[in-house]
């Protein structure tokens, strides 16, 4: 199947925002991601790829199974596969999936269930919600609630950087904290925000079955709002002399205590 102008002009417009939101797709690229998107539950749209692909030695079985989830498949350039993707290599392959929206509230368990949320509060750096989307993936974080002014979740950046996780757990966009905040605590979940000025060192935090663990921007932290309703303020100690620790950092030690609790 050829590809047309207009459709290669249709799947470049997916590298801007505007056209994200417009059409509730994103694209993917890379033989890793794109596996990953076709074992998951989100609805492949389409695919394209290049000769580079069926060269590679994975490439002939994940086009195959890439047929089995879609009829719209396309052979293109490398410069036309080049124009879609901002990476040095696509691998030879790009998808465009649908988007997925998730409510925050079916995240929110209402009864004694175990349940681990983390929440991020105007993160900004694609790259930092990226691994700290892979990070709460491996630790078995059950969803993850991104603020408002947080980066955009299906970001290529964003979604690069999940290496996947992006495609197991629900995460949902766009999320006023403050009243998702207050709605947990009527449910019993227990409250932990990162903070400079803490009073509990990360290793001496015991976890409730149910939490809601909050990371802060980069340049100012957690909001003052979000800290007033925090139950615990959760401190990771500085020893040398450098200001701060990048947050997806301060992410995966946090949650690297997690598991203490079970």
């Amino acid at each position: 199947m050829n590809i047309t102008k207009n459709h290669l002009k249709r799947l470049k417009s997916l590298t801007q925002k505007k056209y994200r939101d417009e059409n509730q797709q994103f694209l993917v690229e890379g033989i890793r991601l794109v596996e990953e998107a076709i074992d998951s539950d989100f609805e492949l749209v389409e695919a394209v790829y290049t000769k580079e692909l069926e060269e590679h030695v994975a490439g002939p079985n994940l086009l195959q199974k890439v047929r089995t989830k879609t009829s719209e498949v396309s052979e293109i350039s490398d410069t036309e596969l080049n124009s879609l993707t901002d990476t040095v290599t696509s691998q030879g392959i790009a998808v465009v999936l649908r988007r997925k929206m998730f409510d925050p509230e079916v995240m929110f368990q209402p009864n004694g269930a175990a349940s681990v949320l983390v929440a991020f509060d105007s993160v900004a750096d694609p790259g930092n919600a990226g691994t700290m989307i892979r990070t709460c993936d491996w630790f078995g974080v059950d969803g993850i609630l991104m603020g408002n002014n947080s980066v955009e979740l299906y970001n290529p950046k964003v979604v690069r950087s999940t290496a996947g996780g992006v495609f197991h757990l629900p995460i949902a966009e766009n999320v006023d904290l403050r009243t998702a905040v207050t709605k947990c605590k009527e449910l019993g979940y227990r409250v932990y925000v990162t903070d400079l000025q803490g009073e509990t060192h990360f290793d001496k935090v015991t976890y409730e079955q149910k939490s809601l663990i909050i990371f802060g921007n980069e340049a100012w932290g957690v909001s003052d709002q979000l800290k007033d309703l925090a139950d615990v303020r959760v401190l990771i100690r500085r020893y040398g002399a450098v200001e701060s620790l990048n947050v997806s950092v301060a992410c995966g030690v946090v949650l690297s205590n997690l598991h203490k609790l079970f």
